[in-house]
């Protein structure tokens, strides 16, 4: 019996932990970091202070938390793509842009309406900020990154394979060449009302240098 109780409030701290993890998200999301008010999310999950401290004792602990979670997670390579080794390019830039759309749409529901602002731009301030707030960020972030690029390399690889696209392209330079684009756009898009995920589309189409 014992062993039970003890099972069932780690099941329950877990819960509560994810709750939290998921209302801070929502205000990182929208709002600066050092504006963020912890008494509003335990407010709105009923917690008390001392149930937020227990799981949580400080802010950037809870800050860095969302970003393992919503960004080192959610984006990594392994996480974020499957069973691909039989995909072609033009399948798995659809595919691609299946999942940033996918991403688009989970983030949707975390926007805080009244603060007025765009999934783009408020995915990249969350970045910008974890910057300042998350020991390491940058070499962690990297490390993600280039899992992708490693990721659209194998898959130009096995294109000038099958002869999808011309052999005389540069799989690793395409790959770097894809990322670029993809975050140029997101930074262009954020300036105005999101990402476009049709121009997206159209963008890469385009850069596959298809035979």
């Amino acid at each position: 019996m014992i062993l039970k109780n003890k099972v069932m409030k780690g099941v329950k701290g877990s819960e509560t932990k994810r709750l939290i993890r998921e209302a801070a998200y929502k205000q990182f999301l929208t709002k600066d970091y050092n504006t963020v008010p912890l008494k509003e999310i335990e407010k709105s999950l009923n917690l008390s202070r001392g149930c937020m401290s227990y799981h949580y004792p400080s802010k950037q602990e809870l800050f860095i938390d969302v970003i393992d979670f919503y960004i080192f997670h959610k984006q990594d390579a392994k996480n974020k793509f499957k069973d691909i080794s039989h995909t072609s390019l033009l399948e798995f830039i659809d595919y691609y842009i299946k999942k940033v759309e996918e991403t688009m749409n989970a983030m949707r529901i975390y926007l805080i309406e009244k603060e007025k602002t765009n999934i783009t731009r408020a995915y990249l301030n969350l970045i910008l900020q974890a910057e300042y707030f998350y020991p390491g960020f940058n070499e962690a972030f990297n490390e993600i990154t280039n899992k992708e690029i490693k990721l659209w390399e194998r898959i130009f690889v096995k294109a000038v394979e099958t002869k999808e696209i011309r052999s005389d392209v540069n799989p690793s330079t395409l790959a770097l060449t894809f990322r670029i684009l993809l975050f140029g756009k997101c930074f262009q898009d954020a300036l105005v009302n999101g990402l476009r995920i049709e121009e997206l589309k159209v963008v890469l189409y385009n850069q596959s240098i298809v035979r």
